[in-house]
């Protein structure tokens, strides 16, 4: 057998295939990578917005009572450019204990506060003694609804 006539890839060819081998890879990974960046710092601002804009107002309309059942949060929306599509409350008994409800589920009610306005939301929770409450937004990105962190805790007083 005659190995004389026979040639390997020369040092140019090979480079260049590794140099194309390394740009496709890159090219892929960034096209799978970036979108699922750019979606996460879109809910990420879009949540800071909305939790930044979000308060319970801790007096008149904030209480609960000794029996299940009668908690009441009066939530208000600053004046800041946040359209809500629910908003969800955590109700904390004293044993650390919580049960949540969201406007969107119906399992909390009323109205949703609009810009610079505050409402009142009904949470039909079963604990007894209720001793904190939390809210936090809900909004819509895209055909999505998603529950941003709590924008704000208050210790409840007895109606």
């Amino acid at each position: 057998m005659n190995m004389n006539n026979k040639r390997g890839i020369s040092a140019i060819v090979a480079t260049v295939l590794i140099i194309l081998i390394t740009v496709a890879a890159v090219t892929i990974i960034w096209a799978a990578i970036i979108p699922l960046v750019s979606n996460q710092l879109e809910k990420g601002s879009a949540c800071l917005d909305a939790t930044s804009q979000l308060t319970i107002v801790d007096q008149g309309f904030t209480c609960g009572g000794a029996a299940p059942g009668d908690l009441q949060v009066q939530v208000k929306l600053g004046a800041g450019d946040v359209t809500l599509a629910g908003i969800q409350v955590i109700a904390t008994d004293a044993t650390g204990n919580s049960i949540a409800g969201d406007t969107l589920a119906g399992t909390a009610t009323g109205t949703l506060p609009g810009k610079n306005e505050a409402s009142i939301l009904l949470h039909p929770t079963s604990a007894v003694g209720t001793s904190t409450v939390s809210v936090a937004p809900m909004i819509t990105l895209g055909a999505t609804v998603e529950t941003c962190d709590v924008a704000a805790t208050l210790a409840i007083t007895e109606c």
